[in-house]
Order: structure tokens, then sequence, then C-alpha cells
């Protein structure tokens, strides 16, 4: 028997960097600090001596970006969004426009040339990708500990996540001419409905069976294997896999099944082994340029990507204190949905792209020591931060026998 040696090697160094990777996970939760800072940290230094295949770093990352689209969507629940959280839903509107309008022309006048169609789309591109946050990237450190901004900053995350994936995927795809210059708003449009009604369908028919019967060994592969479905199919029908999948994971999320709970957990631990091996592929892939001119520039588009976030939350919660708001605005760690979506654009090898990249990856960083540094002084910003309060099993009454007569 023949072995492609290339191919073992691949899955060779996907087994050391899971394990690389999760003793780097137990060490951030010793140091308290975020894991994907260390995994990124852990890529750069791997990144001297490995090299990856483009079309196995975009398949990868498309998985991720699957299970992750899957994870975070299927969460949701349209009675908090419409009773408990409505500012919540209208900051991830404001934010995102704001990005989409205002970031995106201040991007393109730092870094952008000729003002073309093609050069705006770039910097498009990358401000709605940085309208995405991740509060569990850091916030795990709150995990005892309970307050009602990280709350909102934690659902923000959620209904953020389909928005700043999808809209930057489309965008490139405008861009690489999957749409012609004529029929954009036609193929834009036919690219929504047939992912929607694919996802709608899989989501209806497989959850209706999945809702009589549970297969211990079988119904949590299922998931895995209707989500990568829902997203093939809907590429195939000429829709978008990406909202394929949101629409599948909102149809799971409203749906009751058997043994739920399992199956959200070993969907959840899926892909967070998709994470770490993507944060660290990501370390591994894109480098900064030690160029002072474009760091120069990177740390003030930082700083007024800050400044939008702040007046975005001041018209979204207007009775918010001003610590609390700076709280939130300082907390914009991005995830692994940011990364995937630049990971696949790193691995169309387009030159264009390369000042973006290299800002995402800026930001990324960026983001995530801030938020870890914001979290270690919590308590100076949050009036209401308190201990959870531990949940004590209850206890069934026992049954007396009867005595047998």
């Amino acid at each position: 028997m023949a072995f492609n040696i290339a191919s073992l090697t691949e899955l060779s160094w996907l087994g050391i960097l899971l394990l690389l990777g999760l003793g780097v996970s137990v060490i951030s939760l010793k140091l308290k600090v975020a894991d994907v800072f260390l995994l990124i940290l852990l890529g750069l230094g791997l990144g001297y001596f490995l090299k990856f295949p483009a079309g196995f770093l975009a398949g990868l990352g498309t998985f991720a970006l699957i299970m992750l689209v899957f994870t975070s969507t299927s969460q949701f629940k349209l009675r908090e969004v419409n009773e408990l959280y409505p500012q919540v839903l209208k900051l991830v509107f404001l934010f995102l426009i704001a990005n989409l309008v205002i970031f995106s022309i201040i991007t393109h006048l730092l870094y952008g040339q000729l003002f073309t169609v093609k050069n705006f789309l770039i910097s498009l591109i990358f401000a709605g990708l940085m309208a995405g946050t991740s509060a569990d990237v850091v916030l795990a450190v709150f995990k005892n500990k309970v307050s009602k901004v990280v709350e909102m900053l934690q659902f923000e995350s959620i209904l953020n996540t389909p928005f700043t994936i999808l809209i930057p995927i489309v965008i490139f795809n405008i861009y690489q001419g999957v749409f012609q210059a004529g029929d954009v708003f036609l193929g834009f449009l036919q690219s929504i409905m047939t992912g929607i009604g694919t996802g709608l369908f899989l989501g209806l028919v497989i959850f209706r069976l999945m809702k009589k019967t549970y297969v211990e060994d079988i119904s949590p592969l299922l998931i895995i294997a209707v989500s990568l479905v829902s997203y093939s199919l809907a590429e195939v029908l000429g829709g978008n896999g990406v909202l394929s999948v949101t629409t599948l994971a909102i149809v799971y999320g409203a749906s009751q099944l058997k043994e739920k709970k399992e199956l959200t957990q070993f969907a959840n631990i899926f892909a967070n082994f998709l994470k770490i091996i993507v944060f660290i592929l990501l370390g591994v892939v894109i480098k900064i340029p030690l160029d002072p001119t474009f760091l120069v520039k990177a740390t003030l588009l930082f700083l007024i990507y800050l400044s939008i976030r702040f007046f975005t939350l001041k018209l979204a919660f207007p009775t918010v204190n001003i610590k609390e708001r700076w709280f939130m605005t300082l907390n914009v760690a991005k995830g692994v949905g940011v990364a995937v979506v630049v990971f696949i654009i790193a691995a169309a090898k387009l030159p264009e792209f390369d000042i973006i990249l290299n800002l995402s990856f800026v930001f990324i960083l960026y983001s995530i020591i801030l938020s870890s540094i914001v979290a270690k002084f919590a308590d100076r910003f949050l009036l209401d931060i308190k201990e959870k309060k531990p949940v004590t099993p209850v206890q069934q009454p026992q049954q007396v026998q009867k005595p047998i007569s």
C-alpha cells in the first residue's frame, strides 16, 4: 500500500498542533489570560519552519467556519432578542453600519491607493470583519461571576457573528467576480434566498426526524454532517453556504430534541478543537511587517476604531454609566469567526489583500491584549459584578417501601 508522505506529514503536524494547543489552553487557565493570544504566539514561533498548502488551509478554515456559525447561532433565542435584549440588537446594527460607512472610508484613506471600486471593496471587507466581537475569548475569566454588562457582551458576540462572517465573504465574492457587474443585485438576492431555503429545508426535515429518536453514537455526528451538507448543498445550488448554516442553526435552536444538551456539548467541543488549530495556523500563515510606518498607522486606525465603538455604544445605551461604557468599548476581542475569514482570504493568495490581512492580524492581537488587561480590572468598571451562586442539586424525596403483605 502506497502512502502519501505529504498528507501524512500534514496529518502528523495537525496532531502535534492540537497537543501543543491543549497545553497552551491549560497554561492560559492557570494564568487567567485568553488562550487565543497564547495560541497565536505559538503559531508565530512555529511559522519559521512550518508551511501548509493553501488548499489544506482553505478547507480546514471552511470547516471551522461552518462549525463556528452553527454553534454560535444555535444559541439564538428569539424571545431574548424581542424581550430581553433589544438594545443589544440595536448595538449590533449600529456598530456594523458605522464600520461599513465610516471605518471603511478611514481605512481606505490611510492605506488605500487609487479610489476605485475594487480598492474600496478591500477596505469594506476589513471594516465589516472588524464589526465582529467574541466576548467568550476573554470573558471566560468571568465563568464564576455574573454581570449584566458581561451578559450583553456575550449576547452581542452571538448576534454579530453571522453578520460579520456573511458580509465580508459576500463582498469578497463580489470582488472576485462571482457575481457579474450587471447581475450583482440578482445574484446577491438569489444567494440569500437559496441559502435560507436550503438551511430551512434541511433543518425542518432532519431535526423533525431526530426529535423522535436519539442514538448516542450517531446523533452527535449527524449534527456535524448535516451542517457540512447544508453549507455544501447551498453553494452547489448557487446560494450562500454561511447563510444556510445560520438558518439551520436557528431551526436547531428552536427544535425540541432528545438529549439536546449532549448534542450541543459535542458540537461545542468539536468547534473548540477547530478553534485551537485555526488560531495556531493563523500565527503560522500571517506575519506582521516590522515597518514603523505601517505599525504607527495601524495603531492610529485601532484608536479610531475604538472611538467609533465608544460613540456607537453611547447611541445604543444612553443610560449606561461611563465606566461600563468604557468596559464595553475596550472589550472587542476578535474570535475564531474573524480568524477563519482572514484564513480563507489568505488562502486565496491575492497580493492586493496583504495590507488588510496584516491589519486584521494586528487588530486581533491588539484587541485580545487590550481585552485581557481590562478583564483583570473588571471590578473597577462594573458596579453589579458578583459571584455566581452555586447550583445545588435538588434532592429527590426517598420513597418509603411498603411492607410485603
